[in-house]
């Protein structure tokens, strides 16, 4: 048996990679502001039955933990319920626990890609909104092939500003 992922903590990683978080997001301003969450009081769960959440739960994957955990921090932040796993195995497992509302991961990781962690979701929780990001070039095979099995997932760029994946994730 594996163990389960470690779920996000409530606090903001300072060594953030630079090319992934602009300087003018690390003001005070920034990190306390727009924490309302996203209402969606009830939301229904893989079994038919509804809970009463307030707060959007995002399931961020990416094999290199200072992303997953910088995102995860910035959604948290900014009223989602956001948890990090930093595998497609360890994404499986964590969206067994906590039925995610969205699921916003990296395209190329070792074993398992976003690809088929996004269409494995989409099997198990039909509901969950999957969104696929990537800085590699390489991403355009894996979603041909996804799309001719049918899955069509919307690809973010990498890295992408806080600001804007907000606003995509409220949307959503």
């Amino acid at each position: 048996m594996q163990p389960a992922p470690a779920l996000t903590t409530n606090f903001l990683v300072l060594f953030l990679a630079p090319e992934f978080l602009a300087p003018e997001f690390l003001t005070p301003e920034f990190l306390s502001s727009d924490s309302q969450s996203p209402s969606s009081p009830e939301q229904p769960q893989a079994s038919g039955k509804t809970t009463n959440r307030t707060r959007l739960r995002v399931l961020v994957v990416d094999d290199e933990p200072l992303i997953a955990q910088t995102v995860a921090a910035i959604l948290n932040l900014h009223g989602f319920d956001a948890i990090e796993a930093l595998s497609g195995e360890a994404a499986l497992v964590a969206a067994r626990q906590v039925q995610p509302d969205i699921v916003l991961s990296d395209v190329l990781m070792p074993k398992m890609s976003g690809v088929e962690l996004g269409i494995k979701i989409r099997q198990e929780f039909p509901a969950a909104r999957v969104f696929l990001f990537s800085g590699q070039a390489a991403t355009s095979e894996l979603m041909r092939k996804a799309q001719a099995e049918g899955y069509t997932f919307e690809l973010f760029p990498k890295p992408i500003h806080p600001e804007e994946l907000i606003a995509k994730l409220r949307a959503a």
